[in-house]
């Protein structure tokens, strides 16, 4: 039974091959024709933008759209080169422009980046991805639009295309050559730019609101027919050139250890863009199909997609959103959709490689910039920058970083943005007085500026008892208990969480204050590990196991208990302490 388990979990597309069924494959294969007429267009266009051949992209999206799909979690998820990710790979290869290695150190970037998500995988850290900030994420997606669309205006205007470290000195390289513009190259830009638009607004669409008609893919060969009737090849266009009518041939990466060492910061920034590209994917997507997610096991699939990429000639890939969501709306019945549409484009190819080929470069840049406009979510970003100052603080850091510094470097600010802005909210429990109202039987939160004179102090704590804050929790419970007329505290521990060992010390440290001025400390609201805790510890002994009450069915039951026990303990002090003030007065 266990290995079958494993087996399954291995290899997820077991269960599918037993359940499917005709029915299924008709919906698939027309889901598959669908999203393979975007992806190819989309394919060739992102390699431009990694700073490779259209071809690699092809061979990526044919290779990475079958492993995906057969070892992911999510069934409609598509896998292929993506447009952030994208330029990611062109930044971190730009230094070895003039290396020999070139290739063996390009394939080894995809793979790095494939173990480390595979590597996550396994040791099930996928949900800390969670743990980027959305507005991180945005700052970076919104940065990195710019920076695509920008680095693709000179195929766009026909002006040489120089190395350019950054943003500000591509924008710098176009101005100065601003004057040499040519317009044959403008119209075939801007003509494939109106042609999409025209396409997606006019088409008509199915009942799902798809359009009838591949916009992306019907521009580009429109425009590579003008071009070629016009003679325009003549004037200077640039075509995308010999495409191979073949198999994705083999590769393999560069496995030396110091290729290792040069590529695995870049592998490192790759897999993070990419596993925050998975989670937007397929969390959104499966919100609208109502699917259910794991973002561990879909890091399994993506890693293995990338690792088994680099071994077929294509660039890094990823999972798409546009397209996992076209493949949803096109009537995918199962994962077999998307490995189906792999053999679609390669069909395409083997067929139509001459009419590829004709594609203008300057067409595949225009519709580049289209999509890197519309990555950039103005409403997102005005939500982003009026929610609050520490939100707007993070998408405006990681947006400069993303233009004027390295990428993997500007990743690497944004997640260290991300862990910051997390860490501060969590870093401070909450500690909340309560009172207790008799007539209503209820437990009312008391202000933070206001100070009870009762006697028995019920104090809430809520949120993370890590060890950041630790001392900030020792401190506010010290202010209470060093009030005169406190002589009870009830801490009750029901929300609180991630109680660890620096703060049971803290805990510790409080209650021997209070034992020392003999003032009584009572536990509410307790789980049995929370109970463990105090046992191992020594606190159960210090605190007494009489004055610990365990969390139970009913709301604010167990610190009724401790409220009944804390008025019994001060009963018996006040007649001890009056008992020892008749006595003194007798004797004397």
């Amino acid at each position: 039974m266990k290995n079958n388990n494993l087996l399954r979990l291995a290899f997820p597309f077991i269960d599918d091959i037993k359940n499917y069924s005709l029915s299924k494959f008709s919906h698939d294969i027309q889901a598959a024709a669908t999203v393979a007429l975007i992806a190819l267009p989309q394919a060739m266009a992102y390699a431009l933008i990694a700073g490779v051949s259209p071809q690699y992209g092809i061979y990526a999206v044919i290779v990475g759209s079958v492993v995906g799909a057969l070892f992911g979690f999510y069934r409609y998820t598509h896998t292929g080169p993506v447009n952030t990710s994208s330029i990611v790979v062109a930044a971190t290869m730009a230094p070895f422009l003039q290396d020999g290695n070139y290739w063996g150190l390009f394939f080894l970037l995809g793979f790095l980046a494939g173990f480390f998500q595979f590597f996550a995988a396994l040791l099930r850290l996928g949900n800390l991805a969670q743990f980027i900030s959305r507005s991180v994420i945005l700052g970076f997606t919104t940065g990195a639009g710019l920076l695509i669309a920008v680095n693709q205006l000179p195929n766009a205007i026909g002006i040489p295309k120089e190395s350019a470290a950054n943003f500000m000195q591509r924008l710098n390289q176009i101005i100065l050559h601003i004057d040499s513009a040519d317009l044959y190259h403008i119209a075939v830009a801007l003509g494939t730019i109106v042609l999409i638009l025209l396409i997606q607004r006019y088409s008509f669409k199915s009942e799902s609101g798809l359009p009838y008609l591949p916009a992306h893919l019907i521009a580009v060969l429109v425009m590579a027919f003008l071009v070629y009737y016009l003679g325009w090849t003549d004037k200077g266009i640039e075509l995308v050139g010999k495409i191979d009518a073949s198999l994705p041939p083999l590769s393999l990466p560069e496995f030396s250890w110091s290729a290792i060492y040069q590529m695995s910061s870049g592998g490192i920034a790759l897999a993070l863009i990419m596993t925050a590209e998975i989670v937007a994917s397929t969390r959104s997507n499966a919100a609208i199909s109502g699917d259910k997610t794991n973002l561990n096991r879909e890091l399994y699939g993506q890693g293995l997609a990338k690792m088994v990429v680099s071994f077929f000639s294509g660039m890094p890939v990823s999972a798409s959103f546009t397209r996992t969501l076209l493949n949803y709306r096109a009537g995918a019945q199962t994962r077999f959709a998307s490995a189906i549409s792999g053999f679609v484009i390669l069909m395409l190819i083997l067929l139509f490689s001459d009419p590829v080929a004709q594609i203008p470069l300057a067409s595949l840049a225009g519709m580049i910039i289209l999509i890197a406009v519309r990555m950039i979510n103005w409403k997102a970003i005005i939500i982003t920058l009026r929610i609050t100052p520490s939100d707007a603080l993070a998408f405006i850091g990681t947006f400069l970083a993303t233009l004027l510094l390295p990428l993997d470097t500007a990743i690497f600010i944004g997640v260290a943005t991300s862990l910051i802005m997390f860490l501060r909210r969590v870093q401070y429990p909450r500690v909340i007085e309560l009172c207790y109202d008799e007539k209503t039987d209820t437990f009312d939160e008391l202000p933070a500026d206001s100070e009870n004179n009762n006697d028995i102090v019920i104090v809430h704590l809520e949120g993370d008892m890590f060890f950041g804050g630790a001392d900030f929790l020792e401190e506010e419970m010290m202010k209470i208990a060093k009030r005169k007329h406190v002589k009870a505290i009830i801490l009750r521990l029901k929300r609180a969480v991630l109680i660890d060992a620096t703060s049971i010390m803290a805990m510790m440290q409080f209650a021997s204050y209070m034992k020392h001025h003999g003032k009584i400390l009572l536990v509410s609201g307790m789980t049995d590990e929370e109970a463990r805790l105090f046992e191992r510890s020594g606190l159960e002994e210090l605190v007494g196991k009489e004055n610990l009450f365990y969390s139970g069915s009913h709301i604010f039951g167990s610190t009724k208990k401790a409220l009944k026990r804390a008025r019994e303990l001060l009963t018996e002090h006040n007649k001890t302490a009056e008992d020892g003030s008749i006595s003194q007065r007798s004797s004397g």
